[in-house]
Order: structure tokens, then C-alpha cells, then sequence
């Protein structure tokens, strides 16, 4: 029997971040002995000495946890998902998205993965590796995955109700999409409005829905100026919240504040009032 005093000496990692890994990521499932002790197996030792190493080169705990269980699983890489949009491979892209949602929650797998695994696929649209419809087949795939989760996520019967959605003339939602489906995980009544929503729509569904507050993004600059005409259609309406996310959120016209670069910690942020991390980019 492996006890956790043995797993420390032989890993290297002190007993109480072992039961900290274990409590915080689900690192490892360690057996029980008839007396109750935990009861490393060969399995569970290697898996901790790889989030060891990783955390030691500096990932963040979390990341490393993923990467310690994809890394043992086999689980498809963004580098899988950018070759199989470079040969417009639909099945094979389609694998690699189920396979990442496969090795982790929805946030940590929104946050660790998917959202940098996008940028990844924006590099290599810009490099040439990866030709325009090949990027639009990944992103509808995604959209798919997205929406699907999305739908199989219970509406709260209460919580604070919020618009999510893209301002006229942006088509960008992806990261919108997972927003959405993050803040209603996390005990938000959420109301996806979708792409290019028209300004006055904004406040009209607002009255509608009885919503607390309105989510959007400003993924690339010229997307900042789009949101000026949905600030103007909320200006005196009291108590009402305009939050924005995305990599150049701090562009965006007042009074929309910012939501930080972390999906996870936005949607929380917006439902217990957790202040947001500087974390992979929601863009």
C-alpha cells in the first residue's frame, strides 16, 4: 500500500498539496485501504509527478491538473485541431472538440483550452497554414459543441437574469456562447440574444426579460465603436449593468465595465460578485 506520507516522499510533493490537488482539481482518485488511508496506485503517483513538473516550470495549478490528465489519456492537442482545419478534416476536428470537453470540466476546459486553442487557429489562419474555410469549419464545430452545452444546462429557476450577446454588425460569439453557458452553470438566468443584435433590441428584450444586466465583447478594436450605440439605448434606465469581455474590452464606451480574461471568473463574478482574474482571454 502507497499511503500519502509514502506518495509525498515519492513524488516530492507535501502531503497537504496532495490532499489540496485532490480537493481543488480531482488530480487523482487514490483507493482506500480497510482502515480508511488513502492507497496511491502506480497510476495516481505518475499523474502527480506530472502536474509536479508542470507546476515547477510554472504552470498554474488548474492548467497543470488538465494537462497532467490529457497528457495521460492521449488527449488531442489545439495543434491536432489547427492540422485537421489545415486538411478541412470535419470528423477529425470534430474528435479533437469532443475529445478536450472529454478531459475536464466546462470552464476549465473553456478557459485552459478552447479559448487558446482558438487564438492558435487565428495564428495559423494569418500564417496561411490554415485556409479561411478551414477556420470557418472549426468555428461553426465549436459553435455546435457550444450551443449543446448550452441547452443541456438547466435554466436556474432564480438568479440574476443577463443579456449575452454581439453588437450590430459583429458576428463574433464564441466566447459569448461560452459566457453564457458559464454564468448559467454558475446560477445566472442567462438570454442568449446571439450575433449582431440591433441597439434598440437590447433594451426592448432588457424590459422584456426583466435582465439586471447586459454582456458583450469587443474581440477586435473596430468592435469598440459598435458598442456605443447600445450604451446610448441604456443611458437612465436605473440599476442596469453593461459589462463587456474580450481581448480589447478596455476599448469599450462607457458605461460598459470591464470583465477581466477569464470566462469562469466573469460568469461568477456577475452571479456572486467574485472580482475576475487576469486569466486566458474570453475574446
Amino acid at each position: 500500500m502507497v499511503t500519502i506520507k509514502r506518495a509525498a516522499e515519492l513524488t516530492g510533493v507535501p502531503e497537504h498539496t496532495l490532499r489540496a490537488w485532490e480537493r481543488r482539481y480531482g488530480l487523482v482518485s487514490p483507493g482506500r485501504s480497510a482502515a480508511g488511508y488513502r492507497d496511491y496506485d502506480e497510476q495516481a503517483l505518475d499523474r502527480i509527478r506530472t502536474m509536479h513538473g508542470l507546476v515547477e516550470e510554472g504552470w498554474a495549478p488548474r492548467k497543470a491538473a488538465l494537462e497532467a490528465a490529457r497528457r495521460e489519456n492521449g488527449a488531442a492537442t489545439a495543434q491536432d485541431l489547427v492540422a485537421a482545419a489545415s486538411a478541412m478534416d470535419s470528423e477529425a476536428a470534430g474528435r479533437v472538440i469532443d475529445d478536450l470537453f472529454a478531459h475536464g470540466p466546462f470552464e476549465a476546459v473553456v478557459d485552459d483550452w478552447l479559448m487558446p486553442a482558438m487564438v492558435e487557429m487565428g495564428h495559423a489562419w494569418a500564417s496561411g497554414t490554415v485556409s479561411v474555410a478551414g477556420e470557418h469549419l472549426v468555428s461553426n464545430l465549436v459553435m455546435r459543441r457550444l450551443a449543446a452545452a448550452y441547452d443541456a444546462t438547466a435554466q436556474p429557476a432564480s438568479g440574476p437574469t443577463l443579456l449575452v450577446g454581439a453588437p450590430p454588425g459583429v458576428d463574433h460569439q464564441l466566447s459569448l456562447l461560452a459566457f453564457a453557458t458559464a454564468a448559467r452553470r454558475a446560477g445566472a438566468v442567462t438570454v442568449y440574444l446571439g450575433a449582431q443584435v440591433p441597439a434598440e433590441a437590447w433594451r426592448e428584450a432588457a424590459v422584456a426579460v426583466g435582465a439586471r444586466a447586459a454582456v458583450s465583447s469587443v474581440h477586435r478594436r473596430r468592435d469598440a465603436a459598435r458598442l456605443r450605440a447600445v450604451a446610448d439605448e441604456f443611458r437612465g434606465l436605473p440599476a442596469f449593468e453593461l459589462w463587456v469581455g474580450g481581448r480589447h474590452q478596455h476599448l469599450a464606451p462607457t458605461p460598459f465595465r470591464p470583465l477581466g480574461h477569464s470566462i469562469t471568473a466573469a460568469a461568477r463574478l456577475l452571479v456572486d460578485g467574485n472580482t475576475p482574474a487576469a486569466a486566458p482571454q474570453p475574446g
